[in-house]
């Protein structure tokens, strides 16, 4: 057999490849990608219901953990979730999929943030296929959701890459048994879940200052590892520092959009040299780190 160890459960990739509908403005597209100017999809104006959204992974996952984040106000009541399985030797597709549904979550109406707040949901879950279809039958019905639309501004998945003979496995049994997954289920798999694959880590920093802060992480698990504290600690500051910084971009970069959407170029201008400062900074002390 293969002598592989255990997979850190991590965000998984996948991609939309169905859709109900959606409005041109904000395209199903938009859950492909996490960042902080992630617009997230909507359903067309006056859809019908049900909703469904589909997604497929790169290949046979185990799934952990979903997390979705709503809409302040275009908020479906519940998302039913279901998880895809192909037979052998079909060609991979959605439709063909044989589905299993693991059940439901509820989202609040959001009256008591009167409707400013997103809610971030997650949900423990403990399945196996290749797709996971969300569906939703009806919208919450408020007076800012004059079109009687559901949107989710981004979904995130957290699991493993499975075998497709556990894959396989499960589908025959109907998901599998808790007990049969070492390791699985329960507090376990939680806790390894790391705070870098959380949705909203995504969401508050660009692109770039994630992918560091990521480095950085794996750099600083290395030192640990090595019984080596001092770099340890010193990759922590790094860590600490980038996250301020970044979380500082990530506001900047929304005020900048702001003015060059309002052809406030002066601004913007200005905007973009404190970002640049921040940047120069950074790489100052991460060059001064390497070379100490």
């Amino acid at each position: 057999g293969s002598k592989k160890g255990r997979q850190m459960p991590a965000k998984l990739k996948f991609r939309v490849v169905h859709c109900s509908s959606e409005d041109p403005e904000f395209p199903s597209t938009e859950l492909n990608a996490h960042s902080p100017h992630t617009v997230g999809w909507q359903s067309a104006r006056f859809c019908d219901y049900p909703q469904e959204l589909g997604f497929q992974f790169a290949g046979p996952v185990h799934l952990m953990q979903l997390q979705v984040l709503s809409h302040q106000y275009k908020i479906a009541s519940k998302l039913e979730l279901f998880v895809g399985t192909c037979a052998d030797g079909d060609k991979m597709s959605y439709q063909k999929c044989k589905w299993k549904r693991l059940g439901y979550l509820s989202l609040d109406n959001n009256e008591r943030s009167s409707w400013q707040a997103r809610e971030l949901k997650s949900v423990q879950l403990d399945a196996y296929g290749r797709f996971l279809k969300i569906v939703s039958h009806s919208c919450h019905v408020n007076k800012l959701n004059m079109y009687s639309q559901i949107g989710l501004i981004a979904i995130n998945l957290i699991g493993d890459s499975a075998s497709p003979a556990a894959a396989g496995q499960a589908a025959l049994q109907g998901g599998m048994p808790s007990a049969a997954v070492p390791g699985a289920g329960g507090a376990a798999a939680r806790k390894e879940i790391s705070a870098l694959d959380d949705l909203t880590f995504d969401l508050n920093f660009d692109p770039a200052t994630a992918a560091q802060i990521r480095e950085l992480h794996v750099a600083k698990e290395r030192a640990v590892r090595a019984e080596d504290y001092d770099a340890a600690k010193r990759l922590k500051e790094a860590m600490q520092r980038l996250k301020q910084v970044g979380a500082r971009m990530a506001k900047l970069e929304l005020r900048k959009k702001a003015a060059v959407d309002n052809e406030d170029y002066d601004t913007a201008k200005l905007i973009k040299s404190e970002m640049d400062k921040l940047r120069a900074g950074l790489s100052y002390a991460s060059d001064h780190q390497a070379s100490d």
